[in-house]
């Protein structure tokens, strides 16, 4: 089928017909197409800026790694190979760059690679567990959340080659989650259970002005 521009189309993952597999379909709900069919899991897809390409995460080679396919379901790629479990592939802006989280080297860090594959950088280097990473709108900075402060997850930020990591929220017995950012790059929207259960928030990208939009 011909590639359609992005605001036009969702790529979502369904078990709709009897194991994980990676649709499309247009945004009005229709034209719905089915790009996977092996009989293990194919999950997390993630459009590329342009529309053309989609990432995603696959245990088709007996564990999770990252493989990218264009967007009509041909030229599907394996991108990562270990032993372990690499993940929750996001596309910088620019369509250059994937970040993704792999436990390769024993703990839940947050890696940079190309759009083919190469360059696999670490960007994290810490004890605790991190969650996948979101790129800013303008491709500058990551914010992803981490377990390293305490037994809470909170909302970090960091530049795009993992320099400069700050920690965002500061609730100690509770999570914070999540991080989405706004369009313009200046706010942070996340999850958060701090007021006895999981409501949305937006904050300042800075950290500031933490607030609860849901109840």
């Amino acid at each position: 089928m011909p590639t359609p521009a992005i605001s036009s189309i969702i790529a979502f993952s369904s078990n709709r017909d009897g194991n994980r597999a990676i649709y499309v379909m247009n945004a009005d709900g229709s034209g719905k197409t089915r790009l996977t069919g092996s009989v293990v899991s194919d999950d997390f897809p993630s459009l590329s800026s342009d529309g053309s390409r989609i990432a995603f995460q696959s245990n088709r080679d007996g564990n999770w790694e990252i493989y990218v396919m264009n967007v009509d379901g041909s030229g599907q790629t394996r991108l990562t190979d270990n032993e372990t479990d690499d993940l929750y592939p996001s596309w910088s802006p620019d369509g250059r760059r994937m970040a993704f989280l792999s436990y390769r080297d024993d703990n839940w860090e947050i890696y940079v690679m190309n759009a083919d594959g190469s360059d696999q950088t670490r960007l994290t280097h810490n004890k605790g567990e991190n969650s996948p990473p979101h790129w800013s709108p303008d491709g500058r900075r990551i914010a992803f959340g981490s377990l390293r402060g305490g037994l809470s997850q909170e909302i970090y930020v960091m530049n795009a080659d993992g320099s400069d990591e700050t920690q965002l929220t500061y609730d100690d017995e509770t999570w914070d989650s999540s991080p989405s950012w706004s369009p313009d790059g200046r706010r942070i929207a996340f999850r958060s259970v701090r007021e006895g259960n999981w409501d949305i928030y937006v904050m300042n990208a800075d950290g500031s002005d933490q607030t609860r939009l849901t109840e």
